[in-house]
């Protein structure tokens, strides 16, 4: 397992995740975060929009601020059974936190948050799953 997150092993993932999207026939955006949120690296393939690019961001940082994947938080915060108490994201005062599929949170061996992935172009269950290949790779470095 990868025991630190920079240029080299973000470019090593973002370069998996994209080939498994072209192979998908999908245009995606992924971003690669550290543990405090900042960009290490972004990639957008040809055809993928500008919002593409901002959300493969939002997505990673959200995770790295709640220090866990987005699927997680959204389905606590809007999936699960919370009665007439369902959360309003705006209630917590950071206007990039975006509780959608597809922010994955890197982690080394001992448990230590690296940092994040976060990629948008797909569906959300699209965009979860080249997320995942993202974090195998990781895992393998």
């Amino acid at each position: 397992m990868a025991e630190k997150l920079g240029l080299e092993q973000a470019r090593i993932i973002v370069d998996a995740m994209l080939e498994e999207a072209a192979k998908q026939g999908l245009k995606f955006a992924v971003s690669v975060v550290d543990a405090g949120g900042d960009l290490i690296h972004m990639s957008r393939m040809d055809g993928a929009s500008a919002l593409n690019a901002r959300m493969s961001y939002n997505k990673a940082y959200t995770s790295t601020k709640w220090q866990r994947d987005t699927k997680r938080i959204k389905d606590r915060l809007f999936d699960n059974a919370l009665g007439d108490e369902r959360r309003d994201i705006t209630w917590f005062g950071d206007p990039l936190y975006t509780p959608v599929w597809g922010g994955i949170v890197l982690r080394s061996s001992d448990g230590t948050m690296l940092g994040a992935l976060g990629e948008s172009g797909g569906t959300y269950q699209q965009d979860e799953e080249i997320g995942q290949l993202g974090k195998k790779v990781f895992e393998a470095l």
